[in-house]
């Protein structure tokens, strides 16, 4: 009985190692990394999304927002990154997120070799 029950074991786990598993979230595409793959999914223009998402008031903070869009589209930062601070300056403060993602991205993009003054 005791070797059925070894042998039933050992043949199920042989089964199950031919069927296809589920790969792992980091690999579908979702990842952070693959955000810097995969351009065509940023349907929303960068310049609006952080003017109306960090809800830029000033011309100071407007003119920091057009310097952040204008090294993204020279390659200097990826928009990944970008897109990385934008959520978490919301998950911050949702109401005055703006001081927290320059602050982030000034030391980031220092980090990088680029200078946000």
């Amino acid at each position: 009985m005791l070797g059925r029950r070894v042998w039933l074991k050992s043949a199920l786990v042989a089964v199950a190692s031919w069927l296809p598993m589920r790969r792992a979230k980091a690999q579908e595409g979702n990842s952070f990394n693959s955000a810097e793959r995969l351009p065509q999914r940023n349907t929303v223009d960068l310049e609006d999304q952080l003017r109306n998402g960090l809800r830029v008031v000033t011309p100071g903070q407007l003119q920091f927002v057009r310097l952040v869009v204008l090294s993204v589209n020279q390659g200097r930062l990826p928009r990944a990154m970008v897109n990385f601070l934008y959520k978490w300056a919301l998950e911050r403060n949702p109401k005055v997120p703006f001081p927290y993602f320059q602050f982030a991205m000034r030391a980031l993009a220092r980090r990088r070799g680029v200078n946000l003054p």
